[in-house]
């Protein structure tokens, strides 16, 4: 009831006076309001003196808004939204804060329940009517068929229509605005940080040369590391497995043994420089350095009844082409090809020279889902 006899009063005093501005200021000090107060009369005030053209008492009232209060994001938004109605929007409106106060805005609007119209005050029961002009208000401008990019952009936003409106400011309509300026150096923030990452492989593991013997096997591994920037780098650890499809023979214990045994490990170290990036895809420089080696020879000492163990392998040096595809913020597919350079000495067994080519397929997901969720609340696709 107060804050109702508040606004009835308010009223009384301002009624005879729609068009003097200087009055304005001086009808609300005369109750001593608080910024509270002043929040909560502004609501209907700005309604009010736009339904009656009182154009002078609506930016009047602006101004003592923003001299008693400060500049807020809800100020601001109802001077760029009728600076578009009165066709004379500028930039020199704001400053750099703008994002912040768009962000806010379509953060706000998304925890509430995509309405801003549905909102209420915090300090009363009484619907904030405010928000709900600017949401009509931006609707009805909408419908005009001169706006500028920056001016659909904006009113797009404060009609809560959200979706990939962001991604307006990517394309060259933008260039050299304040509000493309400021969305960029909000995406580099996220793009630098450190982003964490586990890939699951799976693929073939190919011998080249003599080394041919042993035969092409499947490949499954896991890797996980970091990017920062376009560097990356990542640990490797894998498995290759099933039996040669040829015999070759191992020397151990002073004999030679045939022998069609084969399970590999693969442990190591990758390396790669994103290289070029379009929309959702990147090409990738990789290289490493690992062991690559494998189980050769398990059989029973038929003199002894020991178990007679040899494992063949050499330091690996790898270099290869990487591309990924991002599915969404959150999770990639790629694929991998390396020449793997190696050195598999098997003293008086089969010559086993040659090198190895590993073809495989990925399946990442990005570990850092805070950096991942602000990317897409920008609409930004790396």
């Amino acid at each position: 009831m107060k804050q109702i006899l508040q606004i009835l009063l308010i009223l009384f005093f301002i009624a005879p006076i729609y068009g003097q501005v200087d009055d304005i200021e001086s009808v609300m000090t005369r109750r001593h309001l608080s910024c509270q107060d002043i929040r909560f009369n502004v609501q209907y005030l700005i309604p009010k003196f736009y339904e009656n053209n009182s154009k002078d008492s609506l930016h009047a009232t602006i101004r003592f808004w923003e001299k008693l209060c400060g500049i807020s994001e809800k100020s601001t938004r109802c001077k760029i939204l009728l600076a578009i109605d009165e066709r004379n929007f500028s930039e020199s409106i704001y400053d750099y804060t703008i994002l912040n106060y768009v962000v806010e805005y379509k953060n706000r609007s998304i925890q509430k329940g995509n309405y801003y119209g549905h909102n209420y005050i915090a300090y009363s029961n009484t619907p904030d009517t405010l928000n709900q002009f600017t949401v009509d208000l931006a609707n009805k401008l909408l419908k005009r068929n001169d706006l500028k990019a920056i001016e659909k952009f904006y009113l797009r936003i404060y009609s809560n229509d959200f979706e990939n409106t962001f991604t307006m400011l990517q394309t060259d309509e933008f260039n050299g605005t304040i509000i493309q300026d400021m969305y960029y150096k909000e995406v580099e923030l996220y793009i630098k940080q450190v982003v964490l990452h586990v890939d699951f492989m799976g693929g073939v593991w190919i011998p080249q040369d003599n080394l041919a013997t042993v035969g092409s096997h499947p490949f499954f591994g896991f890797r996980a590391g970091v990017r920062y920037e376009d560097i990356i780098a990542d640990v490797v650890l894998g498995f290759k497995f099933g039996k040669s499809p040829n015999v070759y023979q191992i020397h151990a214990r002073d004999s030679i043994w045939d022998t069609d045994r084969f399970f590999g490990a693969y442990f190591g170290f990758d390396f790669g420089l994103e290289m070029h990036r379009i929309n959702n895809s990147s090409f990738d420089l990789i290289g490493g350095i690992a062991y690559d080696g494998f189980d050769a020879l398990k059989v029973d000492d038929p003199n002894t009844n020991a178990e007679i163990f040899e494992s063949l392998g050499s330091l690996s040096l790898n270099i290869g082409l990487g591309y990924k595809y991002n599915l969404d913020p959150w999770s990639y597919l790629g694929v991998d090809i390396k020449y793997n350079f190696v050195d598999i000495e098997n003293p008086m067994g089969t010559d086993l020279s040659g090198n190895i080519l590993t073809i495989n397929l990925i399946y990442g997901l990005y570990g850092s889902e805070y950096n991942a969720n602000k990317l897409e609340f920008l609409d930004y696709d790396e």
